[in-house]
């Protein structure tokens, strides 16, 4: 492990700055969807929901200052996330916060992000395509990326399917994000098409794990 930083499983008090990791790392996509900048709660209540779906799924990687540089969500059970956010209510809880402005954002992003979803749910419902298992989201800070974090952390996920025998992971990424696309291919996963939302392609790839 690199001596500037380590690798270990997320706290509870992780995620508002793994949601600050994921705005800073993917800003234009966030733009994108919400048409401006969401209020924190936002992108907080998601990744709440995503830890709390598979705790042991979620990893940080940490400056030798203690600073969140980096995570990755790998849950082996992805269909729990959304049994919790209907039998927990939290899609009840964003509803409200929504409608009472705690997220600053009106209702066109809204229908652009279900719409979105609605479309990655059918591309995960074919057979061929199929894997409970995701490399779900993972990003690292602007200015640590090319220190070897990223493949830190996925050797973590790795590591952490491998013991649960899980036996094929998918994952999404931008066709033209070369670096991840690369970094993907390292880790053995393979082409396998692709699916679209409203701002474009997603390359699919998976894993057979052995």
């Amino acid at each position: 492990m690199n001596s500037e930083y380590k690798v270990e499983s997320a706290r509870p008090d992780d995620v508002a700055a793994i949601a600050a990791l994921f705005t800073e790392s993917f800003k234009e996509s966030v733009l994108h969807h919400c048409g401006r900048l969401p209020k924190p709660q936002a992108m907080q209540d998601v990744f709440a929901l995503v830890y709390q779906a598979e705790p042991a799924a979620a990893f940080i990687a940490r400056s030798d200052g203690g600073e969140a540089i980096g995570y990755c969500f790998a849950p082996a059970g992805l269909p729990r996330l959304w049994l919790r956010a209907i039998a927990g209510g939290h899609l009840l809880k964003w509803g409200w916060r929504w409608v009472t402005g705690q997220y600053g954002i009106g209702l066109h992003p809204v229908k652009i992000i279900v719409l979105n979803k609605i479309a990655f749910l059918r591309s995960a419902a074919a057979p061929s395509q199929s894997a409970s298992a995701r490399i779900l989201s993972i990003a690292v800070s602007p200015d640590w990326r090319g220190k070897g974090v990223a493949g830190a952390l996925m050797a973590v996920a790795m590591d952490y399917f491998k013991s649960l025998g899980v036996g094929r992971v998918r994952l999404e990424v931008r066709p033209d994000n070369a670096p991840a696309v690369k970094l993907y291919h390292h880790y053995g996963f393979a082409d396998a098409g692709f699916t679209y939302d409203s701002q474009g392609p997603w390359l699919i790839m998976f894993k057979e794990m052995e």
